[in-house]
């Protein structure tokens, strides 16, 4: 099956990298064609540094792990009650100290 799916994502890379390909070479038909070679370079030149500087950014983004807290009813017989109320507190200044970071 990882087969299968490995091989289903190499050939449709294959087809977009194809399909870039063509529409780059569109693309520099009609850009050409509109003003000169030097500004369809420049147009084009400017769409690939976008795109590289959005994948770029997206894949920079930091993840946050989620915590796993345990089911209250376990937690409610290990803990005293005030314990539960510490912890409490101290887990929504956590979750709204990650909260902040993200804005």
């Amino acid at each position: 099956m990882a087969a299968r799916k490995g091989a289903a994502f190499s050939a449709g890379a294959v087809f977009i990298t194809v399909g870039v390909a063509f529409l780059t070479v569109a693309g520099w038909i009609f850009l050409s064609e509109l003003r000169s070679e030097l500004f369809a370079a420049t147009i084009l030149g400017l769409v690939y540094v976008g795109a590289a500087a959005i994948a770029f950014a997206a894949g920079s983004g930091k993840t946050v792990e989620q915590t796993q807290t345990s089911a209250p009813g376990r937690l409610a017989a290990e803990l005293s009650p005030l314990q539960i109320v510490v912890l409490s507190f101290v887990q929504g200044f956590e979750r709204g100290r990650q909260n902040s970071r993200r804005i």
